[in-house]
């Protein structure tokens, strides 16, 4: 019996190849008005209410692709539009998108290799290429990850099977556990613990300095004053860097201060480890060379489209621990053993492909690309705080040390600076044209941007603070 025609129509090779031709039109055409800022808004703002009415009326319409790409486009944020600032994000190259349409037609997961083999493959090559980038040992292994989020868990749930003094997959967690982590560290961290089921006691955080990166020298006292109160603590995370200013702990104190007391050392590099590809950059990260374990994303700055992230450790076979405690090839001689069985270390079974994607960039562009992506962003964005700082209307958080610039508007009475910036920037946002966000530090709100797109420059920064500038003066 012959398929119902509805399953024929659906899987129609020409129709497919009609729609892909027309498909990758519309986005040419799209990246290069992008990439041009001919569009009037890169943030075509909306309500959630106003949002979920239209895609639910729409849906009532038999929609075709073409019909859903370019409503998609047309009511979606402009990534690669240069007066996009706000969220780290990268601009992807064209490659690496066509690599996500590669592997979304193949459809193998990773989880297993004879179901992923191109993919596994792929996969370890990069994990090398990124070890040595990082100045890891050779025993260096890891996997990547649907985001830095689930490597950052993963990576803690490995310290904690490696440096808990029982058999947690056995006989469950005995006493409190605790990890040391900076006041700046990204969320996630903190949530890893409370999935571990610490509790609030399961974080003893560590004030940062005025340059908001980690007192290291309050390490000793913090670590003595939580064993005296009856905490294991099993290890310390250290920032490279901040998601909030883009600030890099010092790594080699904290690896230092680990050796010391035979504590697990974690970098969360998801936004700032991309600097190992630059040699102008790279020793903002010194001391990541002796982590036990370390995260990064390559969607942030490597030119790759999300979600796209690694975790890599130290002893690559401490990988393997994870997820369970004891096993047979945790005393194999070398990373050989197991290294295509993703799913002994990961959470996803059925991973996606995506080693293609920094495949792609990094096999077919080349480490000269990711280098000159790298430097462009940082120049850049001492272009920003230059042009921020020639204007006494703005002020700087602090002095970047990243890609990440924290500045705010400064109003010329003693008004409420927080409720001030909070509403210069909802006038931007509703506008549309310029996209920024906005942190908190200290409770005070700062405006923040991140120079992801190669493509921006002087022109939008200068065209950005000029919109502050007069918006300032109409709500005055």
């Amino acid at each position: 019996m012959p398929p119902d025609p509805i399953l024929t129509h659906a899987y129609d090779p020409e129709r497919f190849r009609a729609s892909a031709h027309q498909l990758v039109d519309l986005l040419a055409d799209e990246l290069a008005a992008n990439l041009s800022a001919t569009q009037s808004q890169s943030l075509p703002w909306q309500t959630p209410q106003q949002s979920e009415a239209f895609w639910r009326d729409l849906a009532t319409q038999a929609p075709s692709i073409m019909d859903i790409a370019r409503t998609v486009l047309q009511r979606s944020v402009r990534i690669s539009d240069p007066r996009f600032i706000g969220h780290q994000i990268c601009t992807p190259i064209p490659d690496a998108i066509l690599a996500g349409f590669l592997t979304d037609f193949v459809n193998n997961g990773s989880g297993v290799y004879e179901m992923g083999m191109a993919g596994v493959a792929m996969e370890r090559w990069i994990m090398d290429q990124v070890a040595q980038r990082l100045d890891l040992p050779e025993t260096a292994a890891g996997v990547m990850t649907s985001g830095g989020t689930l490597g950052n868990l993963t990576a803690l749930l490995c310290a904690r099977s490696v440096k808990s003094p029982t058999d947690v997959w056995k006989s469950g967690t005995s006493g409190q556990l605790a990890i040391m982590v900076s006041e700046q560290s990204h969320y996630c961290v903190r949530r890893a613990a409370g999935i571990m089921g610490w509790g609030e006691s399961g974080i003893i955080t560590v004030p940062c300095n005025d340059r908001f990166s980690m007192s290291t020298d309050q390490l000793p006292e913090l670590y003595q004053q939580a064993t005296g109160r009856g905490i294991t603590v099993i290890g310390v995370v250290g920032s490279a860097c901040g998601t909030s200013t883009g600030a890099f702990d010092d790594l080699n104190a904290i690896a230092s201060f680990c050796r010391h007391h035979d504590l697990w050392f974690h970098v969360d590099g998801a936004h700032g480890a991309a600097l190992a590809f630059s040699d102008v950059h790279k020793g903002k990260l010194a001391g990541i060379e002796h982590a036990d374990s370390v995260v990064i994303d390559f969607h942030k700055m490597l030119m790759t489209p999300v979600l796209a992230s690694a975790v890599l450790f130290r002893r690559g076979l401490d990988g393997f621990r994870t997820f369970c405690q004891q096993a047979d090839y945790l005393f194999a001689e070398s990373n050989d053993a197991n290294w295509d069985d993703l799913a002994q270390r990961t959470f996803e079974c059925t991973k996606t492909m995506m080693a293609v994607k920094f495949y792609t960039v990094l096999a077919g562009g080349g480490p000269g690309l990711l280098a000159a992506n790298v430097d462009r962003l940082m120049a850049m964005t001492g272009e920003l705080v230059r042009e921020i700082q020639r204007r006494p209307a703005f002020e700087l958080a602090v002095q970047p040390q990243c890609n990440i610039v924290c500045f705010r508007h400064r109003h010329r009475s003693a008004i409420d600076l927080n409720d001030w910036n909070n509403r210069l920037r909802q006038r931007i946002i509703h506008r549309g044209e310029y996209y920024l966000v906005q942190t908190k530090l200290h409770g005070q709100t700062w405006l923040r941007c991140t120079v992801t797109n190669p493509m921006t420059g002087p022109k939008e920064f200068v065209g950005m603070l000029d919109q502050i500038e007069q918006i300032a003066t109409q709500i005055d």
